[in-house]
């Protein structure tokens, strides 16, 4: 329950993306230019999903002190901002190569928001150790 609120607008954004989801496979409808309304849902329905974990992972690898915390707070944030860019932009108007430049922004701001799920390397999870000392106490107790 420390986190419900959190859970549930998580849960409204998923929902929210689904909406975009039935939008994206319509009849386009256009807001500004070639910015479109399945654009618009995607981008405040999956900011309703991700900010949440992100407040989440935050506060808990601030408590447990993880490393590097420039990595878990900033990289996440770069790739919403990432994320978004890349949904503002329209589609094939910017190319590298032969790739779509919001195609690229697609992909760094995923790799950088999975630093919210990933724990950082080298960290020690505190519940883990001290059950290995309580079992280590209780089988010298019972010697």
């Amino acid at each position: 329950m420390k986190h419900s609120a959190m859970y549930i607008i998580s849960g409204i954004g998923a929902l929210v993306l689904f909406v975009a989801f039935l939008f994206y496979t319509s009849a386009p409808v256009n807001l500004v230019g070639w910015f479109k309304l399945s654009d618009l849902l995607t981008i405040i329905g999956g900011l309703m999903f991700i900010i949440p974990f992100y407040i989440v992972s935050v506060r808990r690898k601030m408590r447990d002190n993880a490393p590097n915390p420039w990595a878990w707070q900033y990289l996440p944030v770069i790739g919403m901002v990432l994320m978004v860019i890349g949904l503002i932009f329209p589609n094939g108007k910017l190319t590298v190569g032969v790739i779509d430049l919001c195609d690229v922004l697609y992909l760094f701001g995923c790799v950088f928001m999975l630093m919210i799920f990933v724990y950082p390397f080298g960290s020690v999870n505190e519940e883990m150790l001290e059950s290995d000392v309580d079992e280590r106490v209780d089988d010298d107790a019972r010697q």
